[in-house]
């Protein structure tokens, strides 16, 4: 009997306290809840300030914490999209700065260090009289040439189909390919690829992506900008100064005049050459 009152009283404390720590984590998701929320007022109100409007749809994402990433290039992967873009009889020519030229009578592919990518080829199938064509013909050329993406994502607009993807989980803002199919059966390729697996090599806690001092420093500099959409965390592909391939932590901001990267590190706004 003296047990069962036992039993009852160790209920009755564990059910308080499991209460009291509901409770108190409710309290704390309220808390930060309005904490986001006066932040996003003063954020509306201070970019105002210098011209700019964010859009009523936009909302602040969550700080990150991104590491720099190496990548390597490969040839190898390279020549094998080149051979199966062209046919195999292929004349190989380098240049100095790392340029690697494939060229037949089927066209071309010109691969530079940077990752950037030009070709130009036929493609053996009707020509596509609208975007739907057009993207299931990019579906198929693509998983031929073997320039497939994780989490792939396609954009079609008449005859020209961009393509994008993630790397390690996360965007990669600047590399995409587009392909343009002309009216004589071929199709010409740019854009900025890599292929293989991303790693680190600088020890570290990485890059602090702040979304609020991304986004001000933007607000200050934009002078061409009136209004912001979105804002998303992720990578841009660049070479660093020893000629490697790296990706680096970069915020994209969507405004009503484009798209823009802006470096989480030094909260500037990069120059896009790609």
């Amino acid at each position: 009997m003296q047990w069962d009152k036992v039993k009852n009283v160790l209920i009755v404390i564990l059910l308080v306290v499991n209460l009291f720590l509901v409770g108190n984590f409710g309290a704390k998701i309220w808390q930060n809840y309005q904490r986001s929320e006066e932040l996003e007022t003063d954020l509306r109100t201070l970019t105002q300030e210098y011209g700019r409007q964010l859009d009523d749809s936009f909302r602040l994402p969550k700080d990150k914490v991104l590491p720099i990433l190496s990548i390597d290039r490969s040839r190898a992967d390279e020549e094998a999209v080149a051979q199966a873009m062209l046919g195999e009889e292929l004349e190989r020519t380098e240049q100095e700065d790392g340029t690697v030229l494939f060229q037949n009578e089927s066209g071309k592919v010109e691969w530079h260090a940077d990752g950037t990518v030009r070709a130009e080829c036929l493609t053996g199938a009707d020509v596509p009289d609208e975007a739907s064509a057009a993207l299931r013909l990019t579906r198929r050329l693509l998983s031929d040439w073997g320039l497939q993406a994780e989490d792939e994502s396609f954009c079609a607009d008449g005859r020209m189909v961009t393509l994008t993807g993630t790397v390690a989980g996360q965007p990669v803002h600047n590399r995409q390919l587009t392909l343009r199919f002309d009216e004589n059966g071929g199709v010409a390729v740019t854009g900025l690829w890599s292929f293989g697996t991303p790693y680190t090599t600088v020890r570290g806690s990485g890059v602090s992506c702040n979304a609020a001092d991304a986004l001000l420093e933007f607000a200050a500099r934009a002078q061409e900008v009136g209004r912001i959409d979105a804002m998303t965390a992720g990578y841009r592909m660049e070479m660093d100064s020893n000629r490697r391939l790296q990706l680096t932590p970069t915020w994209k901001i969507t405004t009503d005049s484009g798209e823009y990267l802006v470096d989480c590190a030094k909260k500037t706004i990069v120059d896009q050459e790609n």
